[in-house]
């Protein structure tokens, strides 16, 4: 489901970004930011002045302050009426903006926070447009450890107890980072992406069996941590024994895909098995990954060579 965002919880996090500064009283505080679901009323999260399909959080730069100022009393308070009867939260203006009094009586009257910020137009919408896509996407908890392996985001997942923070220290000793343990929060950030964080309190740490909590950053430096990264592959433990043994593809010609957030990721089942070196089989999964990300793929080259040799052997014949 997609996120709402209150107004003050915008303020909090993103004022020093922004370089934002109240114009209007500090009204509105629990105003919701949010895009709209809706086919007859879609509006975006932010935007610059739209009278025809305002967004939630409009931007007054220096265009929208000069058609606003040549505006008579009587338009720009029916105007401004009918724009904070909408789906507006507040409003900014940039640093070339010029302020009308008339402004600020509405914000005030309609509950509208009314901001300045210190960034010119471009910059001012561009920031605030990434920082709430960032705020407003999809989420969704997952259990398991999210790990930076060759530049990649790599999601181990597996059944409790069967050692996914045992193979993320192994990761992390060979010069891999840890971004998120035992649970990862991702985010759909745009239609093709889906990005990973650690959801907070166990930002740093790894919970190894044995060990108890140890501290990454401590250990091993702050280069053996990302705070987040684009998810690419996910790698799934499976206890190895007899009854599963003919599950696995050994040619690796049949891809398995788990779906987040409602896109696909490639998956690879690793049995887990005593003498198995568990770090050395995601490295290698991630080389192929990567190697298939740009166009080659061993299985397929196998499978090629194995109908040569056997064309080549009925030619002989």
């Amino acid at each position: 489901m997609r996120s709402k965002l209150k107004f003050k919880e915008f303020y909090q996090k993103y004022q020093k970004r922004l370089q934002l500064s109240f114009l209007s009283k500090e009204v509105g505080l629990d105003n919701i930011i949010q895009i709209s679901t809706q086919s007859t009323d879609s509006y975006e999260a932010v935007d610059y002045l739209n009278v025809i399909r305002p967004s939630s959080v409009v931007i007054i730069g220096h265009q929208e302050s000069k058609y606003l100022i040549e505006l008579d009393r009587t338009q720009l308070v029916e105007l401004l009426t009918a724009l904070f009867s909408g789906p507006v939260s507040t409003m900014i203006l940039s640093r070339a903006s010029k302020l009308l009094p008339q402004l600020v009586k509405l914000s005030n009257q309609f509950n509208i926070p009314l901001l300045q910020s210190e960034q010119d137009d471009a910059e001012l919408l561009n920031n605030t447009r990434y920082y709430l896509s960032l705020a407003l996407a999809d989420h969704k908890l997952e259990h398991g450890v999210f790990v930076e392996v060759f530049s990649l985001g790599v999601f181990i997942r597996g059944e409790s107890g069967i050692g996914k923070s045992e193979l993320a220290l192994a990761l992390i000793s060979r010069g891999h980072r840890l971004i998120a343990d035992d649970v990862t929060e991702f985010s759909r950030v745009s239609p093709d992406k889906v990005d990973g964080h650690s959801p907070g309190i166990l930002t740093d740490f790894l919970e190894i069996r044995g060990l108890g909590i140890v501290n990454i950053r401590a250990m091993f430096g702050s280069n053996s941590l990302k705070p987040n990264k684009t998810l690419r592959l996910i790698i799934e433990m499976v206890h190895f024994n007899g009854e599963n043994n003919n599950k696995f593809d050994r040619l690796g010609s049949t891809k398995q895909n788990r779906n987040i957030l409602g896109l696909d990721f490639p998956q690879y089942s690793i049995p887990v098995a005593p003498g198995r070196n568990l770090a050395v089989l995601v490295e290698a999964a991630t080389r192929s990954h990567l190697l298939e990300m740009n166009g080659y793929n061993a299985s397929d080259d196998f499978i090629e060579r194995q109908r040569k040799a056997i064309r080549e052997s009925s030619e002989k014949k």
